[in-house]
């Protein structure tokens, strides 16, 4: 009795471990879709992307008239001329794995597409397409060849930055990728080591941040937006004037996490307006009618040199330039000075005043040309107010310097003439 009992229980025991082993087994036919792969992965907007999908029958039963249709949407397209549907026929029941049938379709990716997963949809019918099943949906990976972080513009004020004053460095910032950069870190390389192998030294460039450190953050910038970063430098006092290449690295990462690192040059310059003054240095023409020499002393007070100094005195109604009216002075140093001279005739007076029209140009260390035209006087006087103020150098002489000459021509004339006795006498013995 026991013993048919335990064969009993072993027999239910067999029914029920073989039924739910072939429960997974279809007595009908069963579909089932999967997305095998994409190529390439990811795919990259304005571009092809092969989409793969396998077509399995995990059903006992044959599935006949089997039509697979592609339903494409933004930012996925079909070529014209391409189409969404395949007529697949039959798919033997347990046609699975590689047994499986394989479709492959060609999509455009539009060029504005989304970073990340984007969506697509199938569908397929097993009478010839009275009916329709959505297996599911599946996602294509769109990811940008490279987020680009463009360095669109930079500008400081004020141009040229003066040295010992604070200038604005404006850096301005285009993302040129089609999804969100985010924390972004632009960063002034202000000293740069230089590594041998025997040493390590630093090369520090002539700026100093101020308020600021040499690094700033932006959280994000949206795609297609500009943003801007300032920084407040300080040119050192000494700084020479010169165009000056600071390098800066920019930091960022994209949407789906990837960072990125570039370092890229920009240009500042720093220098100031020379301050280049004419003096009339001295002169020793004073009237009407007279013809002298004028000195005049191109003076620099600025801290920025002068150089390809060039400088023009101009004939006018009151003046005739008898030397060269072009004198060439070349360089002229902060906190030095050049002479120039010019041969001139007076013509005519205006109020006692002789004007005279300097014409100059030179170029600071930046090349930058300057051009400036400056009117100095000097003072006119009369004959007797020149007798009057001591003033020797108009045409004529004074009564000392006739009594002199006369003195001296007196004597000259005395000792010819005993020369000329002794002579005559000499002859007649």
């Amino acid at each position: 009795m026991k013993k048919e009992l335990l064969i009993g229980v072993l027999c239910i025991f067999f029914l029920v471990l073989t039924k739910s082993s072939f429960a997974v087994i279809s007595s009908s036919a069963d579909i089932q879709v999967t997305m095998v792969n994409q190529n390439p992965d990811p795919a990259e907007p304005g571009n092809y992307v092969d989409v793969n999908f396998r077509i399995e029958n995990i059903g006992s039963s044959n599935a006949e008239d089997v039509i697979f249709e592609i339903l494409p949407k933004y930012p996925f397209f079909l070529d014209p001329g391409e189409t969404a549907k395949q007529n697949i026929g039959s798919v033997w029941g347990r046609q699975i794995g590689d047994e499986g049938i394989i479709l492959k379709y060609r999509l455009k990716v539009d060029e504005d597409a989304v970073e990340g997963e984007n969506e697509i949809s199938v569908r397929y019918s097993l009478n010839k397409g009275a009916a329709w099943q959505k297996p599911g949906n599946f996602y294509v990976n769109i990811r940008t060849h490279d987020a680009i972080l463009n360095i669109k513009r930079v500008t400081y004020i004020p141009d040229p930055m003066p040295p010992g004053e604070k200038a604005v460095l404006s850096i301005h910032l285009e993302n040129m990728a089609d999804s969100l950069l985010k924390d972004i870190q632009i960063e002034l390389n202000l000293i740069t080591m230089l590594q041998s192998t025997t040493s390590v030294t630093y090369e520090e460039l002539p700026f100093s941040p101020s308020g600021t450190t040499n690094k700033q953050v932006i959280k994000n910038i949206e795609s297609g937006k500009t943003e801007t970063v300032d920084f407040t430098l300080i040119p050192d006092p000494d700084a020479s004037a010169d165009i000056y290449k600071i390098p800066i690295t920019v930091q960022y990462s994209d949407e789906l996490g990837t960072n990125y690192s570039k370092t890229e040059i920009i240009s500042v310059i720093v220098g100031d307006e020379p301050l280049l003054e004419p003096l009339l240095d001295s002169s020793d023409v004073f009237m009407k009618g007279q013809a002298g020499m004028v000195y005049f002393s191109f003076i620099n007070k600025g801290t920025t040199d002068v150089k390809l100094l060039d400088v023009e005195l101009k004939e006018s109604d009151y003046i005739k330039v008898i030397s060269p009216s072009k004198v060439y002075l070349g360089n002229v140093d902060s906190d030095d000075y050049e002479t120039a001279e010019f041969k001139i005739y007076i013509k005519d007076v205006v109020d006692s005043k002789v004007p005279l029209v300097l014409n100059y140009k030179y170029l600071d260390p930046n090349n930058n040309l300057y051009e400036k035209e400056e009117t100095v006087y000097i003072d006119s006087y009369t004959k007797d107010e020149a007798k009057k103020y001591g003033i020797n150098g108009y045409n004529g002489l004074s009564g000392f310097m006739i009594i002199l000459i006369i003195i001296v021509v007196g004597v000259s004339i005395y000792f010819v003439y005993r020369w000329w006795k002794k002579r005559e006498k000499g002859h007649k013995n």
